[in-house]
């Protein structure tokens, strides 16, 4: 399928508000307003005038930017798809063609959404959040790793900010399992992947992409055994443009200690928030193989130190971990 970017009255429609847009019967406006429509826009239309009904699921470019604080970046600059193949792959375009740092990239549907060691990332169309921040950042290189701790953080924190009892009526049991997922009573939710490119003079830039499953319908049959819908976590309807809004804050803060150098509190945060950085049985997977290993702590990049059965102390910098839930069996 072909890329689709949000239709042009939609950004318009989002500027004006409650005044709307005058009704125009051009066919290319009529045409765009069929298409807000079919992708579940919420129109209301009279004789003389169209108005977008305002809530907090619609993701709308400007209600996005109008939402979102500045904090580590000047202002938020929005790029919004209908469908798209991946919202890293465009940000990754993007990014070469100089799309400064605070810039977020969403889509509605992906149709080759994915995950770390190209997995796929299954992504149907208003049923979750994809998205993608292209970042530009100031710390060695060699620390940019930690972004990924940035974004995980960020989520389990947005995640428990919602329990307050004005969205989630009570609390959640997240967890934030090494190095890229979220999850909720011990089933994925969420996804991160970061990934970075190399150019010459300051052109360099890191994207961050994120995958949550939120409303019903985001879970294929397949995996519901080991992987959730926030919705079905919470127990309750939770606003799509609500919950990305609530991430871009706290993102930004914790983006914030990490270019100011403050890695040591970042990765205690992460601690926090993750039962598994110490003492827990884990397989490492690679080159075919796995072997059985304890978690005994992070190091300064956020890579997994784990303790092996000879009673060596190795560094994870990339892999397949799974958590060994029966000591006694092969799982």
């Amino acid at each position: 399928m072909s890329t689709l970017a949000h239709p042009t009255i939609l950004i318009d429609l989002g500027h004006v508000g409650e005044n709307g847009l005058p009704l125009s019967r051009e066919p290319w406006f009529q045409r765009e307003i069929e298409l807000c429509r079919d992708w579940g826009f919420k129109l209301q239309i009279d004789k003389e005038r169209v108005r977008l009904c305002f809530d907090q699921e619609q993701l709308v470019p400007y209600w996005i930017q109008k939402e979102t604080p500045a904090i580590a970046w000047d202002w938020l600059r929005v790029r919004g798809f209908l469908r798209t193949g991946s919202t890293n792959h465009e940000a990754l375009k993007m990014a070469r063609t100089g799309a400064p740092n605070g810039t977020l990239v969403y889509s509605e549907e992906q149709t080759e959404g994915r995950g770390r060691e190209e997995r796929t990332w299954y992504s149907p169309a208003q049923k979750g959040l994809y998205f993608t921040l292209i970042l530009r950042p100031g710390q060695q290189r060699k620390f940019w790793p930690l972004l990924t701790h940035v974004a995980s953080v960020a989520l389990a924190e947005t995640l428990k900010s919602l329990t307050d009892g004005e969205v989630i009526p009570h609390p959640l049991d997240v967890d934030i399992k090494w190095p890229n997922d979220v999850l909720i009573s011990g089933k994925k939710c969420a996804g991160i992947l970061l990934e970075t490119q190399s150019a010459e003079g300051d052109s360099e830039s890191a994207v961050v992409g994120l995958g949550i499953n939120v409303h019903e319908g985001s879970v294929p049959e397949s995996l519901k055994s080991e992987v959730a819908c926030l919705d079905q976590m919470a127990q309750t309807f939770v606003p799509r443009r609500l919950l990305l809004v609530r991430f871009l804050h706290q993102f930004q803060l914790y983006y914030q200690l990490f270019e100011n150098g403050n890695h040591e509190k970042l990765l205690e945060r992460w601690k926090s928030l993750s039962s598994m950085w110490d003492r827990c049985p884990v397989w490492i997977y690679g080159a075919g193989q796995r072997q059985p290993a304890i978690t005994c702590g992070l190091n300064e990049i956020g890579a997994l130190l784990v303790r092996t059965a000879d009673d060596k102390t190795m560094a994870i910098v990339a892999g397949d971990i799974r958590v060994r839930k029966n000591l006694n069996s092969n799982n």
